[in-house]
């Protein structure tokens, strides 16, 4: 089970219609299904109640998302020597800031100044909303990336925080103005496949194997995966709404 959010390139569309071309993310957890003789069945849902299927055992896994301790209520990630194994992810992506241009705001790695009374902004359902909470820092969500740059156009948020590949092509693609990327990185955060709990006990080994090939096909395939949907247009979170 994966969001009904689109997260280009990784999985397109919007809503709990798997398209024809469904992202790089999908198209590779297709090819992991066929290497090893599983059958794949896709089915979209919002991230809560993909994460409550999954903890019933409706699902067998639900993907992609980073690791957050809270999450392992709902299913299994890869574990090695006691900590998340990142040899196992299906990718790592990095959330970066973004600002109006000329806007005071600053990050500099340490320090953030420039929010002047403001919220930043980020994806509803997003674990970067509560980090930023973590840190001390006043937030604010939206159910797509859409409105939230439409919000910091409007200057109703100081910054948005969200997956650079994610929003770089968005930006790329829709011509948007008025917006600069803040280079230097927020956070760099490893994405999982998660599996139930009850399919990881039903078969460890298994579970051990696919979270492996997934890895080796990181490496092999995606990068393939991803150039080819750079390629195509995008619907680009013009729909419902999110990892």
């Amino acid at each position: 089970m994966y969001s009904d959010i689109e997260v280009a390139p990784y999985q397109m569309g919007n809503g709990p219609e798997v398209p024809e071309a469904p992202g790089a993310m999908v198209e590779m957890l297709q090819q992991a299904g066929r290497d090893m003789g599983l059958e794949v069945v896709l089915q979209r849902a919002p991230q809560l109640r993909g994460f409550k299927s999954m903890q019933a055992g409706e699902v067998d896994g639900a993907f992609m998302f980073s690791f957050v301790p809270e999450r392992q209520e709902f299913g299994s990630y890869p574990f090695k020597d006691g900590k998340p194994d990142e040899s196992a992810r299906l990718l790592s992506l990095s959330y970066v800031f973004y600002k109006r241009k000329g806007s005071p705001f600053q990050w500099d790695g340490s320090t953030m100044r420039g929010l002047e009374g403001r919220a930043i902004g980020y994806n509803t359902t997003f674990s970067v909303g509560a980090m930023l909470t973590k840190a001390g820092l006043p937030t604010e969500h939206a159910k797509t990336m859409e409105q939230n740059f439409q919000k910091l156009l409007l200057g109703r948020i100081a910054a948005f925080a969200m997956q650079e590949d994610v929003a770089d092509g968005y930006i790329e693609h829709m011509r948007l103005q008025g917006v600069e990327k803040v280079p230097i990185p927020w956070q760099r955060k490893p994405y999982y496949l998660m599996l139930s709990h009850q399919f990881v006990e039903r078969n460890p080994a298994l579970a051990e194997k696919l979270w492996a090939h997934i890895g080796k096909l990181r490496k092999e395939r995606l990068p393939e995966l991803v150039r080819k949907y750079a390629s195509q247009p995008w619907g680009l979170l013009t729909g419902p709404t999110a990892p």
